[in-house]
């Protein structure tokens, strides 16, 4: 098992989220601008991707927004809404889901055990160095080794949902 401690900045005009272990090692980030289309920054150790998405878009049931990798240019995954707290993940390979439940994002594959939780937080023991404006925000634990794409994509969740 695994926890990861989201610390959320804010400052004029910018907003992120950086995610450290149990060791207080920074293991990634998302950030992005306020705008209604820039792109938001996914960055691990060997993570480099991003999404665009217009908030302007209309959001039915079937809306997607795709995370594409910085490098490639190729689709990572694609993030499909289909009804306020349930979600989709693709991949080309695979289909997980992401459900909100009792203010938890749950996340897995269909009627199999949950691999991952993220749950709201409001205090931590420690804060990162140097940053004013980090306030602890999410713990989210992961029940199985995953690969650092796998912990990305459930760390990036929050930033990325579609309402």
């Amino acid at each position: 098992m695994t926890e990861i401690i989201t610390y959320r900045l804010t400052a004029t005009g910018y907003w992120g989220y950086e995610f450290y272990d149990t060791g207080r090692n920074l293991v990634g980030s998302v950030s992005g601008v306020v705008s209604t289309s820039s792109p938001v920054l996914i960055t691990g150790s060997s993570v480099q991707w991003y999404s665009r998405f217009d908030i302007e878009n209309m959001i039915v049931p079937g809306t997607s927004r795709r995370v594409m990798d910085n490098q490639t240019g190729q689709e990572v995954y694609r993030l499909v809404f289909w009804q306020p707290g349930k979600y989709e993940i693709r991949t080309r390979e695979l289909s997980l889901q992401a459900e909100m439940r009792n203010n938890m994002y749950l996340f897995g594959k269909p009627f199999m055990p949950v691999t991952a939780m993220t749950e709201r937080i409001s205090e931590a023991e420690w804060l990162p160095p140097k940053k004013t404006a980090a306030e602890p925000y999410f713990k989210t634990t992961f029940f199985e080794d995953v690969s650092e794409a796998y912990r990305m994509m459930a760390l990036s969740f929050p930033a990325l949902r579609i309402y």
